[in-house]
């Protein structure tokens, strides 16, 4: 367990900041390149990508444990095929902590994040996943990865119907091919899964386009123009308002109706560099959004009154890739990690 309060500080902001409740040191001493965050076993686990390494990091413990995982068998792929954990997300299935990860030189793989244990391989002859997210469906793990185009693949270890996607050792077995959801014209930048009225809907920007579509029937919804290149994207609602959100080059967010699919509003985040990481969660009476920055900060929304909460959130040695918001002993805060290591808790209340 890193001792945190020897850590020399980077900035006064670090050390005045009322809001700042945690931070911490991932021991890789690398960037903290992706983090992903789910509630296992009652508590708060954030997983954290590193180089291609993997830790999890218990918030209220300060406890950080590397998670090495299983490799696949490279030879059986006939291409070269390396280990790229670039975008990343988990979730809870049967009680285990289900990890995600691919990127530009290897397609989808899942692993049980605990264990190490290799649940489903990345599937042979394909690459380049630019987006990735994680849900499940009817009880099972969806996985919905790709690079221009949202591709949909179910993992089911209870189903015999349900067949792995990646090589396996059953010479008979049908591989699993994927479904598809519209997609755009270049890779994409964001993606996020989540639920509207009862259905399960995915989210994707890519290029100035921001996409909504139905995980199941893969139907299209709505389609929108950003007005720029989107750079990362949201779901969430205002008063009960299903709302899709998007953050683009020109330093703005844009909020649509993700029923009717007409523009909410847009404001700009104030951010003086590129905006590459967006979250949104109900918290209370509000919906708050957090956005991160290359500009080394992070910033609190209300988006209901579309305004900014508080000062930027800074401290961080450079750019903060990753923003969360999520429950953590009996109330929400937000998280922040990117160039640096440091991961940070804030108390977006204050």
């Amino acid at each position: 367990m890193p001792d945190t309060t020897d850590t020399p500080p980077v900035s006064m902001a670090r050390m005045t900041d009322s809001r700042l409740i945690k931070s911490s040191m991932i021991p890789s001493e690398g960037n903290v390149d992706g983090f992903a965050v789910a509630e296992v076993n009652g508590r708060l686990l954030v997983v954290c990508v590193s180089s291609d390494d993997v830790w999890t990091w218990d918030p209220l413990r300060d406890e950080w444990v590397e998670r090495p995982l299983a490799d696949f068998d490279y030879a059986s792929y006939g291409i070269p095929v390396y280990p790229d954990f670039h975008h990343i997300d988990v979730t809870v299935a049967d009680g285990r902590a289900v990890f995600a990860a691919g990127g530009q030189h290897q397609g989808p793989g899942l692993w049980d994040v605990m264990s190490g244990e290799l649940l489903n391989a990345p599937p042979e002859f394909r690459s380049c996943v630019h987006a990735l997210a994680l849900t499940s469906v009817g009880g099972r793990t969806t996985l919905v990865a790709g690079a221009a185009a949202p591709e949909v693949w179910v993992w089911d270890p209870s189903d015999p119907e349900v067949e792995a996607w990646g090589p396996t050792d059953d010479e008979y077995a049908e591989k699993q091919e994927p479904g598809e959801l519209p997609g755009h014209s270049d890779d994409m930048s964001g993606l996020v899964v989540g639920r509207l009225r009862g259905r399960h809907v995915v989210v994707s920007g890519g290029d100035t386009e921001v996409l909504l579509s139905d995980l199941e029937s893969e139907e299209l919804l709505h389609k929108w123009s950003a007005n720029g290149l989107v750079h990362a994207v949201a779901l969430s609602e205002v008063g009960g308002r299903p709302v899709v959100l998007a953050v683009t080059d020109s330093g703005e967010m844009r909020i649509w109706d993700a029923v009717g699919g007409e523009p909410v509003g847009h404001f700009p985040t104030g951010h003086t560099e590129r905006v590459s990481a967006l979250a949104a969660d109900v918290v209370g009476a509000r919906t708050l959004a957090v956005t991160g920055s290359d500009d080394g900060t992070a910033r609190v929304w209300d988006l209901a009154e579309g305004r900014q909460i508080g000062a930027p959130l800074a401290g961080h040695e450079g750019e903060v890739w990753n923003v969360a918001i999520a429950p953590l002993d009996g109330r929400h805060v937000v998280l922040t990690a990117g160039r640096g290591g440091i991961v940070r808790v804030w108390d977006p209340s204050v």
